[in-house]
Order: C-alpha cells, then structure tokens, then sequence
C-alpha cells in the first residue's frame, strides 16, 4: 500500500512537468509557422539556439578528429589572423592582400589564445556563430517571402542536414564568414521590401548595407552581391514611388557602406603596397595564380562555357546533393509561374548573385575548380560550390511552402521528403570522403601535407628557444597551427624586414631552419618557392652550422650546431 501511495505520488509530481515541456513544445511550434509582425519574426531564437546546438556538436566531432585543419588554406586563415598580434612585426599590414580582411579580423579575438588557435577551435566558435546567423537569417527572408512553417523550416534544414555544410562551419575557410554576410544583407533587403512601413536610406544602410560591406570584404562574390543589391533596390523603389529621384535616394542609401568598404581596401592596397590594385595583378594576387595555372595547361573551363557549366555543377551536386538541388529546380520552376517578376522573385535572384559570379569567374579564367569528373580530375577549390547555398535553400523553400498548401497531403509530403534527405544522408555516410567533394578536397589536401604536419609536430614538441626560420608561404609548409609555438619565434616572409638578413646569415638569428627539400623550384600550380631552401643550397657553410634534426621525404628540420 505504502510502495503503491509513493508512486502515485511521484507519477503527480511528473504529470505537471511532462504537461510544461509539452505546452513549451506547442508553443515553439507554434512560433516557427506564427505570421511576420513588423520587425519581429516569431521562431527566430528557436532556429537560431538550436542551429548553436548543431554547430557545436559538429565542432566536437570535427576538432576531435583532428580534420578542421585538413586545408591547408584554414591554417593560413588562422595564421593571418594570429600575426595580426603575433608576429616579428605585428600590424594591420599582416593583414595581407591575397584575402579580403574581414574572415581575418573576425578570427582575430579567438586566435589570441594559443590553445584555440593551435587546435582550430578559434574557428570553429566563429564557425558556430556564423552558422547560427546563417540559418537564422535564410529562415528571416523564408518568413519575409510570405512561407509557412514548412518552407521555413525547409531552408534550415538545407543547412543543417549536409555534413559537408556542417564541416566547412567548423574551418577557417572563407566560405561561412562570406555566406554568413551574404546572408545578413540579403535579410536586411528583404526586410525592407516587404516591410509595410517606408524604412528610410538610413535604416536601409543599418539593415541591409552594413551586412553587405562585410560581405564586400569577405570575399568578391560579396562585390556581386552589392551590385545586384543595388539594382533590386533601384526597380523596387521605383515600383514603389514611381519616381526616380526617390529611387536613387534608396540605393545610394544601401549603397554607400559598401563602397566605403571597397575604397578603405583600395586605400589599403595603395598605403602598404604602393599600388591600389595590388590585390588585383600583384605578385600573390588571384591574377597571378591563375596565369601560372594557365600557363601550366591546367585552366581548361577558361572560355569553355561547356566545361563550365559541367566542372561547377558536379561540384555543387556533390556538395548539395542530388535531392536539394532537385528540390531547388521545382523551386526556381515554381517561383517564376506563381509570382512572376514579383519583388520577391527578384529578390531571391539577388541572392544567387555569388553563383553567377563564381560561374562568370569560373568561365573568365579567374578561378579554378577541379573534381572527379573535371579536367584534370582532381580535387581543387570544390568548396567554391557553397556560394550557391543561400539560393539553393531559399528555391527548397519556396517548392516545399507550395507542396505542403494542401493540408490532408502535408504530413505524408513532409515525412517523404524528410525521408528523402535521410537516405542521401546515409547514402553519403557511407564513404563521406568519396561522395562529397568538399570532404574528398580536404582529405587530397591533408595528405598532401603529410610529410610538412609531421615536420610541424615534432617541432612543436621538441622547440624550447632560439628562433625558427622558414618560409610559410611554400607549398606543403602552412603549417604554423598544428606548430602551435608563438609566431613571433619565427623568421618568415611575414616577419618583413627581419627576413632578408635572416636568410643571409640563418645561424646570427635562428637556432632551428624549417624547409621543403622537394620546393626548390616549385611547380607551376605548387605554390611560391621555398627561399630559405634556395638560401640553404647555395649557402656553402650551411651543412657546417647545421645538421638535420628530423626528416621526412619532403621536409626537413635543421638545428644550429653547438658552438
């Protein structure tokens, strides 16, 4: 009787607590399919906590493995980063100009602790924000369009369900810093268009051209962006108003924090190198990359539409999947018939603005992608790929909002669908690295530096003091991360005038020498070659001061001779 009283007892104290969590439940579904009111849009916080959520769990699984660091441009982005602070000459200069500076600086507060910056969790707490104002922003412009909870949830899921997606979050490649701003402008452009009260130029420049800048100085699908951004506005305020004169007030309004972002970057190129255009046609820049690539044979989507065409599209289907992108031609199909050139349609071709660009710099030769059905078939900036990603989500969206109008065939359409999604993904679960290109790219990329991380390690465990002089900028040696030992230990390119007489006199200033024994020459598409590997072969005394501490087949560690 007693056992029989105090369970009773305890199925009442549990009723109230089941009946909270199934009201918060209610209540939160409710939200994410709750109409736009004003500025707010209801769901928000919930897409954006439990995108936080996602992202950290990807983070942990991602850093434990040890592969967030698999490219190589990922430990140059946090080595860009830290050197800001720590470095032979620290400064704003370290910034660079192969890059646009905004991934940098956005890196630079979680790359001051070394832990963070040595095992890339400095980026993957970036990467969790980014992701989370990635999602958050793609389910804002779903709601602005006038989609339903289905269509809403739908652009998340594009997101948070692609592990390729997922991985790149937990990098310090470029790509979610670039989506995230992307994403953020085009937000604020739909706020503004479907916003039933007159926003003024000023409010349009908080919303929408801020987030834009940003995306101006992430990377230059962003100057796409601000381009496009700009004539949307232009047609939109003139359907509006019917008056040209308040048109141009609208789009100077949007307009005017980008183009003071990409005058600072001109006037930055011109204060440090000289030369406004530096990061157009100097000697690290894109332009001069690709002329060597060129030269090399090794550009053939240059001025080939077909190949264009092809090379991109097999990488944005094995990035996005052969079920999204399907989702997303209904939904381009779909768009057009219901709402014609609607601002909204025009709206959501804005957002494809990046895949355009990459498409236009794909065919003009100013870019480089590679994969297995390419040529030549290798892996090689697949990643590129993610700039579609905004448009594919939305186009999903707009398909899934129409599909599920009809309210007795929604929970069989949604179960299929979400069906669907969990085959692909146990489709790619099954060789991830083989079926999804940015995976396989890392993994290329990973162990082609094989020989350079093992270098890095041991360096890192045996380093006390004395100096390292190396070159990071040569193939295979963007290594400084897994180093992990305080950049202002080393002579590097980065170090500016400290270079020169270092690699003239390497025992006056560095107990250890880091080189790449196979980079004395350097092939065309490999990279700058190795100048401490030059300085070192026609350095005759060299072999006297220094004997060979460690050694792969391609690397080596030198350590100055006791005198």
């Amino acid at each position: 009787m007693a056992t029989s009283v105090a369970t009773r007892r305890r199925a009442a104290h549990r009723q109230p607590a089941l009946r909270s969590l199934t009201s918060l439940v209610t209540w939160g579904w409710e939200r994410l399919g709750a109409p736009v009111d004003g500025r707010k849009v209801p769901g928000t916080r919930i897409v954006a906590v439990t995108s936080l959520l996602v992202g950290y769990l990807a983070c942990l699984y991602t850093i434990g493995q040890g592969t967030n660091l698999d490219y190589s441009d990922a430990q140059s982005h946090l080595t860009i980063a830290r050197r800001i602070f720590d470095s032979k000459a620290p400064g704003f200069e370290q910034l660079g100009t192969v890059w646009l500076p905004m991934p940098h600086l956005l890196l630079a507060p979680f790359v001051l602790n070394t832990w963070l910056f040595s095992t890339g969790w400095a980026a993957g707490l970036l990467g969790i924000l980014a992701l989370s104002a990635t999602t958050t922003g793609l389910y804002l412009i779903a709601a602005r369009l006038g989609l339903g909870r289905a269509g809403r949830l739908a652009t998340t899921l594009v997101v948070l369900a692609n592990p390729a997606v997922l991985y790149v979050y937990t990098t310090a490649l470029t790509e979610p810093v670039l989506i995230m701003c992307i994403v953020g402008g085009m937000a604020g452009l739909a706020h503004w268009a479907t916003s039933r009260r007159r926003m003024s130029a000023g409010e349009l420049a908080v919303f929408a051209g801020i987030p834009s800048a940003a995306a101006v100085l992430s990377r230059y699908e962003g100057w796409a962006l601000v381009m496009t951004g700009t004539l949307f506005v232009l047609v939109v305020a003139k359907r509006r108003t019917g008056g040209w004169r308040e048109a141009f007030i609208m789009a100077g309004g949007y307009v005017m924090v980008p183009a003071a972002a990409v005058l600072w970057w001109i006037s930055y190129n011109w204060a440090i190198y000289g030369n406004p255009l530096e990061f157009m046609f100097g000697q690290y820049s894109a332009y001069a990359q690709q002329k060597n690539i060129t030269d090399g044979g090794l550009l053939p989507t240059k001025g080939n539409l077909g190949l264009t065409l092809t090379t991109f599209h097999w990488s944005l289907l094995e990035t996005a999947g052969m079920v999204v992108l399907a989702l997303a031609a209904c939904g381009a199909v779909v768009l057009v018939f219901r709402r014609g050139f609607a601002n909204s349609t025009l709206l959501v071709a804005v957002t494809g603005s990046a895949y355009a660009f990459a498409l236009l710099s794909l065919f003009l030769g100013q870019t480089a992608i590679n994969n297995d059905h390419s040529l030549p078939s290798t892996w090689w900036n697949n990643r590129f790929a993610l700039t579609a990603l905004p448009l594919v989500a939305i186009l999903v969206a707009v398909f899934v909002h129409e599909i599920t109008r009809p309210a007795r065939l929604r929970p069989w359409v949604i179960g299929a669908l979400l069906a669907t999604l969990a085959a692909q993904n146990a489709w790619w679960n099954e060789d991830p690295t083989g079926r999804l290109a940015v995976l396989a790219e890392g993994r290329m990329s990973a162990e082609s530096t094989t020989n350079s991380t093992a270098a890095a390690r041991w360096l890192h465990d045996h380093y006390e003091s004395g100096g390292i002089l190396m070159d990071e900028s040569a193939r295979g040696n963007a290594v400084l991360p897994v180093m992990g030992i305080p950049l202002k230990e080393i002579y590097n390119r980065a170090a500016g005038d400290y270079f020169g007489p270092a690699l003239k006199d390497p025992a006056k200033y560095a107990k250890w020498v880091f080189v790449n024994v196979e980079a004395g020459t350097g092939a065309r598409d490999s990279g700058p070659t190795d100048l401490v590997y030059r300085a070192m072969v026609s350095d005759p005394s060299f072999n006297v001061r220094y004997s060979v501490a460690f050694s792969t087949p391609t690397h080596r560690i030198y350590e100055r001779s006791s005198d």
